[in-house]
């Protein structure tokens, strides 16, 4: 038997990772998918409950319906939260049975993710037809041709534009919708 040098025998080579490794390592990557999902969506949804999510562009119920106001914000979070915390206790589940199941667990988990998506999209709807049921917020308006307190019978002067216009903040525009196109410095039509 030949002698073997100190570093041979340290050295031994390694067997590459054979399939069932992979889906074990794709088991628990989907797994711990899964399980933050859940915990991400138990959070919106007990602040969705509580009434201390606040109106933003992350998180929540997020359409046209429900980011009108704040009142239509919290009654979509109110109706919707029940769902993310259901659809985390499915995420939470799926990601356990995921973990636990190494080899296989990975569909354990991606039904659970499938599953909880369409729960949250059933809630969201939901959500946003309780959105609709909230009156629209009177927030002012620019004078008389966007709904202040002349009528539109009234508008149609240059002096009705313009005092429609100041109102806005603007010194030509006659129309909320324009408010802030007419002179705004970073409006990108306004550069020469």
């Amino acid at each position: 038997m030949p002698k073997s040098t100190p570093w041979e025998s340290r050295f031994e080579p390694v067997a590459a990772p054979s399939y069932s490794d992979h889906v074990a390592i794709a088991s628990i990557v989907v797994s711990v998918v899964a399980l933050v999902l859940a915990a991400v969506w138990l959070g919106v949804g007990v602040a969705g409950l509580t009434g201390t999510l606040r109106r933003n562009r992350w998180v929540g119920v997020r359409s046209v319906e429900t980011m009108r106001s704040e009142e239509a914000f919290a009654l979509a979070g109110r109706v919707a939260g029940p769902g993310f915390v259901g659809a985390s206790v499915i995420l939470a589940v799926a990601g356990a049975l995921g973990v636990a199941f190494d080899r296989w667990g990975f569909l354990f988990a991606l039904f659970g993710i499938v599953v909880a998506l369409l729960v949250i999209s059933a809630i969201g709807t939901m959500a946003i037809a309780a959105a609709r049921t909230v009156p629209p917020t009177d927030e002012g308006g620019c004078g008389c041709c966007s709904g202040g307190a002349e009528t539109a019978s009234t508008c149609g002067s240059s002096a009705d534009a313009d005092q429609a216009a100041a109102d806005c903040g603007e010194s030509s525009c006659g129309s909320c919708a324009l408010s802030g196109m007419c002179l705004a410095e970073d409006n990108p039509h306004n550069r020469v």
